[in-house]
């Protein structure tokens, strides 16, 4: 990594303070959260004070190594997304055709999905 030292990586973990966390917190923003589809993703939504963020990746995605593929895209363009989107409970569920879509086609997908919802900041809205 250029500009680094040697042994020095940067932290680009997902944070744990904006994971969603138990199950109880996937079952309340289920019931109570708006619903938004699209072809291969669910987004709920629940408004509050804070970023919490879930990612549901069933069975029928495919096995294990695509499932958690899969998780880790969302995860990754979570992450990066995160300054733009509004405070509350986000859940991502990934529908079965989502196996076969590359990365690039999945962000554009995310992204489309949050601004059609009107999750992203307004500053961010105009720029884009």
């Amino acid at each position: 990594m250029e500009g680094m030292r040697e042994g020095e990586r940067r932290d680009e973990r997902f944070p744990r303070r904006y994971r969603l966390g138990s199950n109880r917190n996937y079952r309340y923003v289920y019931r109570r959260g708006k619903s938004h589809p699209s072809r291969n993703l669910v987004l709920i939504h629940l408004k509050g004070r804070d970023l919490k963020l879930g990612f549901s990746v069933s069975g029928k995605v495919g096995n294990a190594v695509t499932r958690n593929r899969v998780r880790r895209w969302l995860r990754e363009d979570a992450r990066r997304m995160r300054q733009r989107l509004k405070c509350g409970k986000y859940v991502l569920i990934a529908r079965p055709g989502i196996a076969g879509v590359s990365h690039e086609a999945l962000t554009r997908e995310l992204t489309r999905l949050l601004s059609k919802a009107r999750l992203l900041r307004e500053e961010t809205q105009a720029e884009g």
